[in-house]
């Protein structure tokens, strides 16, 4: 009879099997501050917290607009630029040369603007707006000029002041300047110079330049005039060419040219 011999597969175990032991699981160690780091951090800390205090302390709220009127958008523009920019809402840091010209910018009926800070929180705008003056009448579209000869606007029905016809007809933008001071300067002098000699003008017209102006008058003929020089100076030469044509019995068919100086020329 053969013995059966019974072989284990595994390791032999003795005894209670008992678990390996694993020690306590410790998370990755926080570095500590060291006293000076600290004391860092209290101060910056400090530094953010007076800074905010310090900006609300001197935040710009308020604007005072002082102005013959527009009022309301000038303060709407006036706003736009001091909550668009974090230096400009804050009287610390607020910059006056600054904010003048981006307000001009913005709205081109100022003509000058000055402004004063209100301690704590606001500033005082005083504005001078552009003044109508002259009518500009290109692209079938009436413009009005500032005296400065700043496009400031389009024409609502009639108007007061003298028109331009420009015969370019090139168009023209708010803001823009088309014509210079000493025209608008002309034209608005010789035309109530012309009424004071029994002149009425019906039309003013130029073509290429501003240099070069015709006014139609009620007289039937028409006035030409050199802008460059004064007004008064060639309505004098009109008014001696007029008691020229009177002792002549002439009357002009077409035109009285004033543009030389001393001398005039009728057709």
């Amino acid at each position: 009879m053969s013995q059966r011999i019974v072989r284990s597969a595994g390791r032999p175990v003795y005894g209670r099997v008992q678990p390996l032991s694993r020690g306590p699981r410790r998370g990755p160690k926080r570095p500590r501050l060291s006293v000076l780091q600290r004391r860092l951090l209290i101060i910056l800390g400090l530094i953010l917290l007076a800074g905010w205090g310090i900006g609300q302390l001197f935040a710009l709220r308020v604007i005072t607009v002082n102005s013959s009127a527009r009022k309301a958008e000038i303060e709407s523009e006036a706003r736009k630029l001091t909550s668009g920019s974090w230096t400009q809402g804050n009287l610390i840091t607020f910059n006056k040369d600054e904010f003048v010209s981006k307000l001009q910018q913005a709205d081109p009926l100022l003509r000058e603007v000055s402004v004063k800070r209100k301690w704590f929180h606001g500033v005082i705008v005083t504005a001078t707006l552009k003044q109508p003056s002259l009518g500009w009448s290109t692209g079938n579209q009436i413009y009005v000029l500032d005296k400065d000869g700043t496009v400031i606007g389009v024409a609502a029905g009639s108007v007061s002041f003298p028109v331009v016809y420009d015969g370019s007809n090139l168009p023209v933008a708010v803001g823009q300047r088309v014509a210079s001071v000493h025209f608008v300067d002309f034209v608005s002098s010789i035309v109530p110079a012309l009424a004071a000699s029994g002149i009425t003008v019906t039309r003013l017209d130029i073509k290429d330049t501003t240099f070069d102006l015709a006014a139609q008058t009620n007289k039937g003929y028409r006035l030409l005039f050199d802008t460059s020089r004064g007004a008064a100076e060639e309505v004098a030469d009109l008014n001696a060419v007029q008691r020229l044509l009177v002792t002549q019995k002439r009357t002009p068919a077409e035109y009285i040219d004033l543009r030389i100086a001393g001398k005039a020329y009728y057709k």
